[in-house]
């Protein structure tokens, strides 16, 4: 595959019309997420009520929650994942448009909980965007409040890469997944086309994200004043390990 320049949409905005058929395929376990989310809210310092879900995507958590009875703001950087989550969420529902790190996050409210499911951590690629960010979202919560985000791990992305490229095809749709990366770094790139059942391209794009060492998240969990870190192995109730694919970290204010 040729590997010079590709004129390509920035993440999900070609794709979010079909991500929901994807993600149902892949069979992304939405039940095991919002179990983990309960049992952290739980142990948060207060009543959790309201929740800010940070790389809502199409709305499918934010409905999740509401359900349960919480209220939520959501936030992505794609308006077209945004427009989907607004058919989807109840009426009147807030969804900002806000590309991480963006301090305008700090501002939306005040939030007894925050939640980044799903990679959306991984996306935050610039020099301390994790940070910043982390530093954001503390200053948006309510003391007490309880933070709840995965990001996939070196083995995860080692894994990926190894796969070469790939794809699948759908009834209306196929893609292909080509990976790229910086020798040496944590920093990789996703090429991912999406093509119609005759297989034409319809649109391309590039997600840029990275791998995060343990010590930098905790360390950025402490700077922003969060307290009771911890790390889980996929939203299990195992401690994250060395074979972890994807760590679970939850935290609160004091």
């Amino acid at each position: 595959m040729a590997r010079g320049p590709v004129a390509a949409k920035p993440p999900y905005g070609g794709i979010a019309g079909v991500y929901d058929r994807w993600m149902a395929a892949d069979r992304i376990p939405y039940e095991e997420w919002f179990a983990f989310t309960s049992r952290r809210f739980a142990e948060a310092g207060r009543e959790v009520r309201s929740v800010v879900d940070i790389c809502c995507g199409t709305g499918v958590t934010v409905r999740r929650l509401q359900e349960q009875g919480f209220g939520v703001t959501g936030v992505d950087a794609s308006p077209e994942m945004l427009d989907i989550a607004r058919r989807r969420a109840a009426p009147g529902t807030e969804l900002v448009e806000l590309v991480l790190p963006d301090e305008r996050l700090a501002r939306l409210g005040r939030f007894d909980a925050a939640l980044m499911c799903f990679d959306g951590a991984n996306y935050l690629t610039g020099e301390d965007a994790l940070a910043r960010t982390l530093g954001h979202i503390a200053t948006a919560l309510e003391p007490g409040g309880v933070v709840v985000f995965d990001l996939s791990t070196r083995l995860s992305f080692e894994a990926i890469a190894a796969m070469g490229e790939f794809g699948e095809r759908f009834d209306d749709f196929g893609y292909t997944w080509d990976t790229r990366h910086e020798p040496g770094s944590a920093h990789y790139e996703y090429l991912v086309t999406l093509t119609d059942p005759e297989g034409r391209e319809v649109a391309r794009e590039r997600h840029p994200q990275r791998w995060f060492d343990r010590d930098e998240v905790e360390a950025a969990l402490t700077a922003a004043g969060f307290t009771g870190i911890a790390v889980h192995d996929n939203y299990g109730k195992q401690a994250a390990g060395p074979r972890t694919r994807r760590d679970t970290w939850s935290a609160r204010l004091p």
